[in-house]
Parts: structure tokens; C-alpha cells; sequence
């Protein structure tokens, strides 16, 4: 009876109170294993309202019950099965890592979102020295702060070093400051370049992953060879030297002067950001921006924003 739901005793002990109805306390089987499964899967209760007795749920409620615990287990089970399969893709980035590719070919062509989206944390938990990415302003859905890539201890304690270039567009929108902040608390350096060829992730000198289009919806490369994984690194560098520090200054000589405002404001007025985007990032209005960008041009004796920012560079003042 109820095959699945119950075990075979309690289920003939079940279908026994349905025919029979409540059985009194003092009854031997209301110590049994098989009465206890009825109780803990909810098909009878106990009864004090007149002699205390142990009586059977009707079973529409009790077996919809036992139903619903077993969705709930399966669900469980489920989360996981996909759990353990993220762990492993985990550990199997890792074994790679530290052991080599294994006979894997060195670029290889990845097609599924879900493997492409979690290959980039398999990457930086493998990394031991370094973790570089470029972000585009192709994304699917506008970032916002809860998405940070925040790292486990083990990456951290490390001493992992993470660097971020940004293009200018992909931070031209609402929220683009907490995204920052974010990013800098969660141990992120971060820089902004006028435009990027591509989005880009690479681990220390071993891996890399790069976009099949701009978008990275076509599908995306995993590059294990060192000769490409090295050209990829040195265009990292050449676009990170070339790019401005877009939070606290970072690199920068005392801006003697600037009041700290007025120092973000350069920072990012060097990224080419309109004063629009800079009164987002900086929770400010425009007419506030334009007023620092003033004081500016009378700090660095410049006639215009670009001449400023060519003073503030020979200065030292830009990352």
C-alpha cells in the first residue's frame, strides 16, 4: 500500500487505521518502527482531546502531503547533483592548472552560456599569481554591485593579484559607482580605456578565455597555449598602460591642490567620460561637474579638458 511513500509495514499498518479507525495509546503497535514512519511522514497524529488515541490522517491530506515531501527531496537532490557538477568543474580547472592540460588541445571552442559564464571563476580560483579581465559594454543585462566577482579566501590568502580594464561606455550608466566601489572592496584594480577590442579573462600564464564576437553570445575560445596566452597578456599590459585609474587614484603622484572631488572628477574625465556619465558615477548634477571640470582647467593653467588632462599626465597626477 503506497508503495514509494511509505515502507511496506507502514503502509499495511496505514491501510489497517483507515479500515479500523484510531488505535488507543496502550496499544503495542504505537511503538512501532512502522507507526513512527506514520507519524514522521504526517499520515496519523495523536489525539488528547478524549482518550488519547493515535488516529489516521484522511488520506487525500496525508498522501498530497507525503507527495509534496518527496518533491521537496527530489528538488534537493537535484540542487545537488548540480552543485557537485559545479564543484568538479572547479577542481577539474584546477587539476589542470597545476598538472597541465592533460592532452586537451590547446585552444579549445565552447559553445554552452552556462560553461562559458562558469569557466571565468574556474580560472581565477586556478590562478596563483595573477587575474586579468577586460570588460566590455556588450552585456546582457546592466551590471550591478551584487555581481562583483568576490573571490574565496583560499584566492585571496594567495596574494592573487586582480586587474580590470573597463571600457569607458561599459561604466556610462546608473549604478556604474557601487559597481566600482564593489569591485575596489572585493580586491579589484580597476582602469578605464577609451575602447576595448573584446572582453578577455586570463589566468596567471596557463589559460585564457576570449569571445568568438564582441558580444560573446557566439560562443567563446579557451586558449591553453602558451605562445597565444603570452600575446594576450602583453595586449593586456599595452592597453593597462595606457589606461586611467578610475578609483582612488591608484599610481598616482599627490595632486597637491585638487581637492578629492576634483581628483575624481580628472580620473575620470581622462577616460573621455561625458559629464553626464561622470555626475552618475559621482551621485552629483552636471552643473556640479562642470564647475569642478572649471576648477580644474585653473589648477593645471589649461584652456580645455584635453589640455588639462596632458598637463595632469606630465604632472603625474593620472595613473
Amino acid at each position: 500500500m503506497l508503495e514509494g511513500l511509505l515502507s511496506p509495514g507502514a503502509g499495511a499498518l496505514y491501510d489497517a487505521m483507515v479500515r479500523t479507525g484510531p488505535l488507543p495509546l496502550d496499544d503495542p503497535r504505537t511503538e512501532s518502527p512502522e507507526m513512527r514512519e506514520l507519524l514522521d511522514r504526517g499520515f496519523v497524529r495523536r489525539d488528547y482531546r478524549d482518550d488519547p488515541v493515535i488516529a489516521p490522517m484522511e488520506p487525500v491530506r496525508a498522501v498530497d502531503h507525503a507527495i509534496l515531501g518527496a518533491q521537496q527531496r527530489l528538488l534537493e537532490q537535484q540542487r545537488q547533483i548540480v552543485a557537485a557538477r559545479q564543484q568538479l568543474d572547479v577542481l577539474q580547472a584546477v587539476y589542470r592548472a597545476a598538472n597541465g592540460s592533460g592532452g586537451d588541445s590547446a585552444v579549445e571552442v565552447l559553445t554552452d552560456p552556462r560553461r562559458i559564464g562558469s569557466l571565468s571563476l574556474e580560472l581565477c580560483l586556478s590562478a596563483r599569481e595573477e587575474f586579468l579581465t577586460f570588460t566590455t559594454r556588450h552585456f546582457k543585462r546592466k551590471p550591478d554591485a551584487s555581481t562583483v566577482m568576490k573571490l574565496p579566501e583560499a584566492v585571496t590568502e594567495r596574494g592573487v593579484s586582480l586587474r580590470n580594464v573597463y571600457e569607458r561606455a561599459a561604466l556610462e550608466f546608473d549604478g556604474a559607482k557601487e559597481v566600482v566601489e564593489a569591485s575596489v572592496a572585493a580586491g579589484w584594480t580597476m582602469r578605464v580605456a577609451p575602447e576595448l577590442p573584446m572582453k578577455m579573462v586570463i589566468a596567471d600564464r596557463h589559460s585564457a578565455l576570449v569571445p568568438l564576437d564582441p558580444s560573446g553570445m557566439e560562443g567563446a575560445l579557451f586558449v591553453r597555449s602558451p605562445p597565444v596566452v603570452a600575446a594576450l597578456r602583453m595586449l593586456f599590459e599595452l592597453v593597462w598602460g595606457q589606461a586611467v585609474a578610475v578609483h582612488g587614484g591608484e599610481g598616482t603622484q599627490p595632486r597637491h591642490g585638487l581637492t578629492p572631488t576634483q581628483a575624481k572628477v580628472l580620473d575620470l574625465l581622462a577616460t573621455g567620460m561625458t559629464d553626464g556619465a561622470i555626475a552618475r558615477h559621482l551621485d552629483v548634477s552636471e552643473r556640479t561637474v562642470r564647475r569642478h571640470v572649471q576648477g580644474l582647467l585653473e589648477a593645471l593653467q589649461a584652456d580645455n579638458r584635453v589640455a588639462a588632462v596632458f598637463a595632469a599626465t606630465r604632472l603625474g597626477w593620472l595613473g
